[in-house]
Parts: C-alpha cells; sequence; structure tokens
C-alpha cells in the first residue's frame, strides 16, 4: 500500500515539475509534461490543470484540496514533502502512437520509482492523463516492478 502511495505522490510530484508558464498546448508531449511537473513542484495545481486531459480534471481538484488540507494540518503532519521529488527528474524521450504518447520519468536521485506517463493528443495539443484510474495503474505497476526486484535479489 507504502509503495502504490509512493509512486502517485511521485506522479503527483512530477506532474508538478513538468508544467511552467509556457502555453497550455503543445505539439511535444516531452514541453507538456515538463510544464506540468514545474507547476505541481510549486504546488500550483490551478495552473497543472492546464496540461491535463478533461477526465483529469476531477483528480486535479482533488489533489488541490488534499493540498489544502495538508496546509491547514502542517503542524500535525511529518515535515518532508513529497511535492519536492519531482524537481530532480529525468524525462527520458516520448514514445507516440498515434494520438498517445508515453513518457518515462525517473528520479536522479534513484529514490523513488521510475514511472510512465501517459499523454493523450485532444483538439489543442497534447495533455497529460492523470486520472485516478491511471494513477491507480502506474502505482500497480510500481509495486509489480519492485516485487520483480525483490524476487530477482532473491535469486
Amino acid at each position: 500500500m507504502r509503495n502504490i502511495v509512493n509512486a502517485v505522490a511521485l506522479g503527483l510530484v512530477a506532474a508538478i515539475l513538468l508544467i511552467s508558464c509556457s502555453s497550455a498546448t503543445s505539439n511535444e508531449p516531452n514541453a507538456v509534461l515538463q510544464e506540468f511537473f514545474e507547476h505541481l513542484a510549486k504546488k500550483d495545481i490551478d495552473g497543472a490543470t492546464k496540461y491535463v486531459t478533461s477526465d483529469s480534471k476531477p483528480t486535479m481538484q482533488m489533489m488541490k484540496k488534499g493540498l489544502d488540507m495538508a496546509e491547514k494540518m502542517k503542524d500535525s503532519l511529518p515535515q518532508s514533502d513529497p511535492m519536492k521529488d519531482f524537481q530532480d527528474v529525468v524525462i527520458e524521450p516520448a514514445r507516440i502512437m498515434g494520438d498517445s504518447a508515453f513518457v518515462l520519468v525517473k528520479s536522479k536521485t534513484q529514490q523513488r520509482p521510475e514511472a510512465e506517463f501517459k499523454l493523450l493528443k485532444e483538439s489543442n495539443g497534447w495533455k497529460v492523463d492523470f486520472t485516478m484510474s491511471t494513477l491507480m495503474r502506474m502505482g500497480m505497476k510500481s509495486v509489480q516492478n519492485q516485487g520483480d526486484e525483490i524476487r530477482d535479489s532473491i535469486n
């Protein structure tokens, strides 16, 4: 369960770091993901929302409420900031397949597992698929990969 939470947190932080002040649309998936992550790193959920698919907007609203709640409870929570994990990432070149693009994101510090982000082409350019179902798939894949690594180290 902790691995799933870490993978989701990594996904959120990665998304924040990749978004910046540039246009919310692009013909380049990597640029969109970069902008998305940059906004997430700054905890600018409204800015990051400009880079997600229309189906992902409820997830972003939920994230914003969670961050608002965490800010109100910051004195009673651990002092670590999971959003900082997304500031030190390597974004691999996108693999484009029609109206879908897949971008592998790795941590430079190796403290977080790698994650593959999916982007979809909508009418106004590439957008990050950041729905809850996508985040759950990413989390499950991360847990599976960690299990494979443990099994390989035993053998």
